[in-house]
């Protein structure tokens, strides 16, 4: 695997600033030329997962972000029999399209979160029934944290820019 060096890193975090900027700006910014940001960006893009823009997510219709937290039932089951109750559960999770993260971990008591968006409550409310129906085999408990997004509510807007100032 290639190893990114202070350049790369210093042109992955002008992208994750801000994907719009033509190699140009980025070189001056940089104080590089603009072959050379050409020929790491080619370099870098294995580090890149893609290009996407952050909206804003209250001015496009939705009112809340939620953090579901869930235990598994399978986390003893046989290794064969986890891997088909995990695959299962990616399956589900990838045809919810309100959904922008899950991931199993630990901490807290929960094996796992997942991160989803909705337009109202009741569309959350639509959103967690299906969830406890089509999961409860595989899920024993779960737990959500609502928030509302509208801007006089956020105390740091997401963003993955701030990133680019961690040492």
């Amino acid at each position: 695997m290639k190893k990114l060096d202070a350049i790369d890193y210093a042109l992955l975090w002008e992208l994750t600033t801000d994907c719009r900027k033509s190699d140009r700006q980025i070189a001056k910014a940089l104080k590089i030329s603009q072959p050379t940001v050409t020929r790491r960006r080619a370099k870098i893009e294995e580090f890149i997962d893609g290009y996407t823009s952050i909206p804003k997510f209250a001015r496009i219709g939705f009112e809340i972000v939620v953090f579901t937290f869930f235990k598994s039932k399978t986390k003893y089951e046989k290794p064969e029999e986890r891997e088909k109750s995990t695959a299962r559960t990616v399956d589900w999770l990838m045809r919810q399209p309100n959904v922008i993260f899950a991931i199993c971990g630990q901490g807290m008591g929960w094996d796992g979160i997942c991160i989803s968006f909705h337009k109202s409550y009741s569309d959350f409310a639509r959103f967690a029934r299906r969830h406890e129906s089509e999961l409860s085999e595989l899920i024993s408990e779960s737990q959500s944290f609502i928030a509302d997004i509208s801007p006089e509510t956020v105390l740091k807007p997401f963003h993955f820019k701030y990133l680019a100032k961690v040492e």
